[in-house]
Order: C-alpha cells, then structure tokens, then sequence
C-alpha cells in the first residue's frame, strides 16, 4: 500500500512540476545565476540538484507539505529505543562471558555457561520480532530514500535542460581561439631549427 501511495504522490509530484517548470520557462533558477565569487558553493558541499530542487520547494506547496512530512517523520528515536535495549542486553552477555572466565572450578564452569546460553537463546527469540520490526523500518526508510531522490532528479532534469538550451555557448570563440592556435603553431614550427 505504501508503495502506491509513494508512486501515486511520485506522479503527481511529476505533473505539477511539469506544469511550474512550462509556467516558469522564462524564470531562470537562482542556482544557475552567475555570481561574481560563487565560492561557497564548492565549500559547503552543497550540489545542484539539491539547489534546483530546494527552489521548486519554495514555490511549490504540495512539495513543500511533502518535505514537511518527510521531515516530521523521525524514525531515529524509535530505532534508538531498540539499539539500546539491545545494547544493554548485548553488554551483559559479553561481560557475563567475561566473568565466567574468571571462575576457576570447571564444574561450576559449564554450568554457569549453559546457564547464560539458555538465556541468551531466549533474549534472541524474545526480540526477534522486534528486529524484524526494525528491518521492517530501516527497508522502507531506504525506500523513501530513493524515491525522495528520484523525485529530486526527475523534477530538476527539465530546469538543467532549460539552462543547456538557454546558455549553449556560441561556438564562434572556440573557433577563432583553435584559428590562433594553429597560426602559432606553424610559426613556432618554422622557427623551430631541423633537428
């Protein structure tokens, strides 16, 4: 069910950013402008497709109320919660072993490791379920992740497209700098003693 609704918000999502980028067209992207100095960008890390998309966010209410949801969607304290219940419990087997190791009579020993087996076993199927659960969470937040980012890409890939056809630079110079380059070239050649 969760992946209908992901395809069908996917798609809508689509639509409407076809409809902005056409109604747009003429807007150019803040994140394409020229900037005298644009050296944070490299030093911030930040990416392009990350900054078109974050421009379609500002003028898009349903994809703005979609990053609402995805960021009110915190299932990190939940998982926390499982992490340390199962640390705790990981901890005390560990240091348990620790100590049977320091218990010289090997009668007393086996028992105390069969002992902590018998328990460890039963902590194992007690959580199971709670792992799988938590398997569960973490398989569809991936999933979110990569939808979210198919989103971003798909709806940029026509902004990109745009600023390629608007700004295809003029062949005109590349030209006339290769027609320079070859003048000095046979210059130098001519200059250039047989050897």
């Amino acid at each position: 069910m969760l992946k209908k609704i992901a395809y069908f918000s996917l798609i809508l999502l689509i639509s409407c950013g076809e409809n902005e980028t056409n109604h747009r067209s003429n807007e150019e992207p803040e994140a394409f402008q020229e900037k005298s100095i644009d050296i944070g960008r490299f030093r911030k890390g930040n990416d392009l497709v990350e900054d078109l998309y974050q421009e379609l966010v500002e003028k898009s209410p349903e994809l703005k109320s979609l990053e609402d949801e995805l960021s009110q969607l915190n299932t990190r304290d939940t998982a926390n919660i499982f992490y340390n219940y199962n640390q705790k419990s990981n901890d005390y087997y560990r240091d348990a072993e620790n100590h049977i190791n320091s218990i010289t009579d090997s009668v007393m020993k086996q028992k105390i490791v069969n002992l902590i087996k018998k328990s460890s076993d039963k902590y194992v199927s007690k959580k199971a379920d709670l792992k799988n659960l938590m398997n569960n969470i973490n398989e569809k937040r991936n999933e979110i992740n990569n939808y979210h980012n198919a989103l971003k890409i798909i709806l940029t890939i026509p902004l990109i497209e745009e600023y390629q056809k608007q700004h295809l630079p003029n062949k005109s110079p590349y030209e006339k700098v290769i027609k320079k380059e070859d003048l000095l070239l046979e210059k130098i050649k001519t200059k250039t003693p047989k050897y």
